[in-house]
């Protein structure tokens, strides 16, 4: 029994924030209300990691009046390209004027060259936005 609870308490500290990192750019996004603007997201995955691209990574915000949606997944095979950045089209709708914080959760499949095995990821994270007048 504590060999199997001490396996689960590894599978939570080592998600995949411990193989994958998340990174947004630029740190602020200004838009206009009903006109799309992009921003990038970059993975960086540790030593002896992949992540796929079948199946195709997920974006959904949790954010009201913001829309966000993969428009440009660099790809090399089966897998992401992981030198170029994926690009994440934005559109707001019906925020007032000002700095917003739009959440969002990034789904995606990792996998471990070494040792064989897959796992879905799943980060949440934001970016600022700077809706224009």
């Amino acid at each position: 029994m504590k060999f199997l609870m001490l396996v689960m308490m590894m599978s939570v500290a080592f998600g995949s924030a411990g193989y994958v990192k998340v990174e947004v750019k630029p740190a602020t996004l200004e838009v206009e209300n009903g006109t799309p603007a992009s921003f990038e997201l970059r993975l960086k995955a540790g030593d002896g990691i992949h992540v796929n691209a079948v199946p195709p990574i997920t974006i959904k915000t949790t954010t009201d009046g913001a829309e966000l949606s993969v428009s440009d997944l660099p790809r090399t095979g089966d897998y992401l390209d992981l030198g170029r950045p994926i690009k994440i089209q934005c559109k707001v709708t019906g925020l007032e004027p000002g700095l917003h914080r739009v959440d969002f959760v990034l789904g995606y499949t990792y996998c471990s060259d070494n040792e064989g095995w897959c796992r879905m990821g799943k980060d949440s994270t934001s970016i600022e936005i700077k809706v224009k007048k």
